[in-house]
């Protein structure tokens, strides 16, 4: 049997989405999954309108979910604990490096690895003692 968007969305809808968040995080996940490990963008409009909600909500969700990708997207989350957070170096450098490139940087809560900083994530795997080198290594990747 072949996977189809608008039976998914279907689907999805009778299990309580857009209401229920989570039906909304499982549909995309599954979207996902089928796409190869992440969201293509053209997929959201046709999704919010199965929904009959807003191309925006489905954005903010995949934006809050660590897991879930765009395609041809990236994700930096840079730990702003106070440990951390004091290496502001880092984060202006992470922002000037990738700005315009398709990545999205995120500053999330203290990630409790004090004695390792800076840490950081990139696409979901946790790195320690973050640096300039790192960062760089991440750009070439893309």
């Amino acid at each position: 049997m072949n996977w189809n968007l608008d039976e998914a969305v279907l689907y999805y809808k009778k299990q309580g989405a857009p209401s229920d968040q989570n039906a909304v995080i499982s549909l995309l996940r599954e979207v996902q999954q089928e796409n190869g490990g992440s969201i293509p963008r053209y997929v959201l409009a046709p999704i919010a309108q199965g929904l009959g909600t807003k191309e925006s909500l489905l954005l903010a969700i995949v934006r809050r979910i660590p897991s879930l990708r765009l395609a041809d997207t990236h994700c930096l989350e840079l730990c702003s604990g106070p440990n951390c957070g004091r290496h502001t170096a880092l984060a202006d450098l992470a922002e000037s490096l990738f700005r315009g490139k398709g990545v999205t940087i995120r500053y999330v809560p203290c990630m409790r690895m004090c004695a390792k900083g800076p840490n950081l994530r990139w696409d979901g795997r946790l790195y320690h003692k973050a640096d300039e080198a790192l960062l760089r290594s991440f750009l070439a990747q893309l």
